[in-house]
């Protein structure tokens, strides 16, 4: 007798289950794709200070160069 109230309560609860994972799988999809849309600013700010900084060392090696600096030895 204690075996019908069990298997109700088991498909309420599986019913439940499935009804959330409905509702929430549609707001997780939503910050997957902001996420990713973050993650693609960032690497290209990423490359952009690169850049930056790339252009930065050449400006300072040919400012050093005109100052009559001498290039370090390999050795060290």
């Amino acid at each position: 007798m204690d075996l019908i109230p069990s298997i109700v309560n088991a498909a309420v609860v599986s019913a439940v289950g499935v009804l959330l994972w409905l509702l929430i799988r549609g707001r997780l999809e939503a910050l997957d794709d902001r996420f990713q849309r973050l993650e693609d600013r960032v690497g290209r700010l990423e490359s952009s200070v690169n850049a930056r900084i790339d252009a930065l060392r050449s400006d300072l090696t040919q400012v050093a160069l005109a100052v009559g600096a001498k290039p370090r030895s390999e050795s060290g």
